[in-house]
C-alpha cells in the first residue's frame, strides 16, 4: 500500500513519547501531550518510555462523544451515530447527518472529512496499527521487564490491532491487512482482503491477546481503561457475531460489484457454522466470569440507578472495554468537550417516538398489548426504568425539580428550539445536564459491556439451533431481570426471538453505537425507509394533550440503495492502485 497516512510506517526511526516525567496511565497520560523525539532504540531501551508509546496507541482508539473540532474529535460534524437510525433525529443543520446523510449527498468524493460517520484516514486507527506493530516488534528488546509482563504488553499492542480493525471491518468489510511495522524499501500495496479473512485475522490476533493478557487488571483505580483477558474475549464475540451476520453471512452479496466478485464485502456464501462459533466466544468469556468473577451486570435492586452505572460508571465491573480522550470533561464552552452543548442545545439528540414507544410498560409488557395498562393521557407513565436514564420526558425528575418536555416548558421552550424538536431530550451521557453530573465529570466511552456479550450470546444460540434455546432464554432474561422486566414470553419462534434480541439490544444501548451496526448487520431496509415522529406536547391547567408529528425526512426513506449498510473508500485512495476496490453503489 502507497498511502503514508494510511499504512506506511515513518521509517520506524522516530517514534514520539513523552518526557521523562512519570505519567499514571489512569487518570493522567492523556493530559500529558506528546513532547520530546527519541529514537526507538531510545524507547525501547526503557520499560517506562516503551510504556508511554505504548500508552499514547491507548489515544488513538474510538471514542463515541464529540469533544472538539480536531478530525478525531469532530465526527459527523459534531453529531451522533444514533442520528443515522431509527432511534434518533438531529436538527443541528450544520453538521455532517443532515448536510450528507438526510439529503443524500453522502457520496465517495465527500467520504473522507470529518463529517461522515468513520473517515478512513481520520480516525488514527491507522496510527494506532502502527503503533502496536512497532511496539510487539521491539518490546523483546526492553531490558528491565520480566518476560511475563512483555508477552503482556505486546498482547496489549496486539488489542489496540485488533479494535481498530474490528471498527473498520464493521464500516467497510475487507480490509487491507497490515501484519507488521513496514519500512522505506518494503512494497507496501496491500489490496483488500476479503471479509473472511479480515474477521478471522482480526480473531487471531485475539486469540494471541487472549492467552498472554491477566484476567482483572491490576489496581483497577489507576489502571481502568487498560485492556486485560475479558476485554479480548468480548471484542472476539463482537466481531464474529458481525461476521455471522446476514450482511456478510449469507447465500447472496447485500449488493453486486467487484468488491462483492471478489469478496470484499461478503464471504461468498451462508455458513451455519458462524453462528455456532460467535455463540461459543460469547459462552467463553460467561463462562469463565461464572468460574472466577470479577465482572458482573450491575444490579443493587435499584433498576434506574443501575442501568445508570453500568454505562456510565468507571471501572464498574461491566464495562468490558473502556476509552476517554482526556481524565475530566472540559468546561462547558472551552472547547475540550463539545458534546454537552451540541447534544443538548443544537438538537443533536432528539429521540424519536419510534424508540420512546419500544420501552415496554415497567414489568416489561409491550404498551400495544392487550391488558399492558398503557394510558394514552399519560404516556409515559409506568415504562422500562431505561427510558428515563435515556430520553428526557415530560414528568420525570429532573434538576431536582419535573422535567417541562411541552411547548413553552423550560426544556421545550419554543416550537422550534432544537436541543428537545421531537417533544424529547435526551438523557443518557447528559444526565441533568448540570455541572456536577457534566462539565469537568469523569466522563468515559463505555465502548462495550458485559450486558452485550450475553444478549450476543443468545442471538448467536438461536440462530445456530434454528430457534431460541433454554440458554438464550436465560441470557436474554438476565438484561431484562436487572430493571425490572419479567421472562421474555416463552415458545418464541427463531424469528420473533430474534425481532426481541434486538429490541432489547435497542433498550440496553441506546447512544452507544450500537443500533446502528444492528441495522446494517441485519440488512435492515425498514428501518431506513419507516417514516419517523416526533410528540408536540401541550399544556393547559393541568391537562397535557399530545400531537403525533413527522420527523423531517431522510432521503433514503424513499431513495433507499443497500449500498448505505458500509462506508464509500476516499477516491483519493482508490486512485492510488494498490487494490483497494470500491465498496458497491459507491
Amino acid at each position: 500500500m502507497k498511502a503514508k497516512k494510511i499504512i506506511y510506517i515513518f521509517a520506524m526511526l522516530v517514534l514520539i513519547v513523552t518526557s521523562c516525567e512519570k505519567v499514571e496511565f489512569g487518570n493522567e497520560f492523556l493530559d500529558k501531550p506528546p513532547s520530546v523525539d527519541v529514537t526507538k532504540d531510545t524507547i525501547f531501551n526503557s520499560l517506562e518510555l516503551a510504556q508511554r508509546y505504548l500508552w499514547q496507541g491507548y489515544s488513538t482508539l474510538p471514542y463515541g462523544l464529540n469533544l472538539n473540532f480536531s478530525a478525531k474529535g469532530n465526527k459527523l460534524g459534531m453529531d451522533l451515530l444514533e442520528s443515522l437510525t431509527d432511534l434518533n433525529h438531529t436538527f443541528m443543520p450544520w453538521g455532517g447527518v443532515n448536510q450528507l446523510y438526510y439529503n443524500g449527498q453522502y457520496n465517495a468524493a465527500v467520504a473522507d472529512n470529518n463529517r461522515v460517520k468513520y473517515s478512513y484516514t481520520g480516525e488514527e486507527s491507522w496510527d494506532g496499527i502502527r503503533i502496536g506493530w512497532v511496539f510487539i516488534e521491539n518490546a523483546d528488546r526492553i531490558p528491565d521487564a520480566s518476560p511475563e509482563y512483555i508477552a503482556q504488553l505486546k498482547a496489549e499492542a496486539k488489542m489496540l490491532i485488533a479494535l481498530h480493525y474490528t471498527d473498520m471491518f464493521r464500516h467497510y468489510g475487507g480490509m487491507p491487512w497490515v501484519d507488521h511495522a513496514y519500512t522505506p524499501t518494503e512494497n507496501t500495496d496491500l489490496p483488500r482482503s476479503t471479509s473472511k479473512e479480515t474477521m478471522n485475522n482480526i480473531v487471531a490476533l485475539l486469540d494471541e491477546a487472549i492467552a498472554d493478557l491477566p484476567w482483572l487488571t491490576d489496581d483497577p483505580a489507576n489502571w481502568d481503561g487498560r485492556f486485560n483477558k475479558a476485554a479480548a474475549m468480548g471484542l472476539k464475540a463482537r466481531v464474529l457475531l458481525f461476521g455471522a451476520s446476514p450482511l456478510f453471512n449469507d447465500s447472496q452479496p447485500y449488493l453486486a460489484g467487484e468488491a462483492s466478485d471478489k469478496n470484499y464485502t461478503w464471504h461468498g456464501n451462508y455458513d451455519p457454522d458462524l453462528w455456532a462459533q460467535a455463540a461459543q466466544a460469547a459462552k467463553d468469556l460467561l463462562d469463565r466470569v461464572a468460574l472466577e468473577g470479577g465482572y458482573e451486570l450491575k444490579n443493587t435492586g435499584n433498576p434506574r440507578q443501575d442501568f445508570q452505572d453500568a454505562y456510565y460508571d468507571r471501572g464498574n465491573g461491566e464495562v468490558l472495554i473502556s476509552t476517554r480522550v482526556r481524565y475530566r470533561s472540559g468546561f462547558r464552552f472551552d472547547g475540550q468537550y463539545y458534546f454537552y452543548q451540541s447534544a443538548a442545545g443544537y438538537g443533536t439528540a432528539c429521540p424519536t417516538k419510534e424508540y420512546v414507544d419500544m420501552f415496554p410498560m415497567s414489568d416489561g409488557t409491550p404498551i400495544d398489548a392487550p391488558g399492558s395498562g398503557w394510558d394514552p393521557n399519560d404516556p409515559w407513565a409506568n415504562r422500562d426504568p431505561r427510558l428515563y436514564e435515556t430520553v428526557l420526558v415530560n414528568g420525570d425528575d429532573f434538576k431536582g425539580r419535573k422535567a417541562e418536555l411541552w411547548i413553552n416548558g423550560r426544556e421545550r421552550r419554543n416550537i422550534n428550539f432544537n436541543g428537545t424538536k421531537s417533544g424529547f431530550g435526551i438523557k443518557k451521557f447528559l444526565l441533568d445536564q448540570n455541572g456536577a453530573t457534566s462539565y469537568q465529570s469523569v466522563v468515559h466511552w463505555p465502548y462495550m459491556r458485559l450486558a452485550e456479550v450475553y444478549l450476543s450470546y443468545a442471538e448467536a444460540l438461536n440462530e445456530a439451533n434454528g430457534g431460541p434455546t433454554a440458554e438464550a432464554y436465560a441470557a436474554v432474561n438476565l438484561i431484562r431481570n436487572r430493571v425490572g422486566l419479567n421472562n421474555l414470553r416463552p415458545g418464541l419462534s427463531q424469528e420473533a426471538f430474534r425481532e426481541a434480541v434486538l429490541l432489547e439490544r435497542a433498550l440496553e444501548f441506546g447512544y452507544e453505537e450500537v443500533r446502528w451496526f444492528d441495522i446494517i448487520r441485519w440488512k435492515k431496509e425498514d428501518a431506513f425507509k419507516t417514516k419517523l415522529h416526533g410528540v408536540n406536547t401541550r399544556k393547559e391547567g393541568n391537562t397535557f394533550s399530545y400531537e403525533v408529528f413527522e420527523l423531517p425526512e431522510r432521503f433514503w426513506q424513499d431513495n433507499f440503495s443497500p449500498k448505505w449498510y458500509l462506508s464509500a473508500f476516499p477516491p483519493d485512495e482508490i486512485n492510488k492502485g494498490y487494490g483497494l476496490v470500491q465498496n458497491p453503489g459507491w
